[in-house]
């Protein structure tokens, strides 16, 4: 089974953003979306639930710092709602 991936507005303006910072990040933001959607259980992702305001929603890592927050929106569906470092995709706006 393969995930099928949606993104949000906000997602996708981050993503720019973050493109604008380093260009250099796309090619492992994209290895990374890969392994995801083949294999979203891998370690390498450090995929995990998140708790509190947060609830719902869960991330992986695409480096040390920058992660990807989703939602699981179906059987086989997540939606993208953040991408960029932890302290940003973590705020509390």
């Amino acid at each position: 089974m393969i995930l099928r991936v949606k993104s949000s507005s906000k997602f996708d303006q981050m993503y720019r953003d973050l493109l604008k910072l380093d260009s250099e990040i796309k090619i492992l933001v994209d290895k990374k979306i890969i392994l995801f959607k083949h294999k979203p259980e891998d370690a390498r992702l450090k995929n995990h639930r998140l708790t509190g305001k947060m609830s719902g929603q869960w991330a992986f890592s695409i480096t040390d710092d920058i992660r990807i927050v989703y939602k699981i929106i179906g059987k086989n569906t997540v939606r993208f709602l953040a991408i960029g470092p932890h302290q940003k995709v973590y705020s509390k706006d």
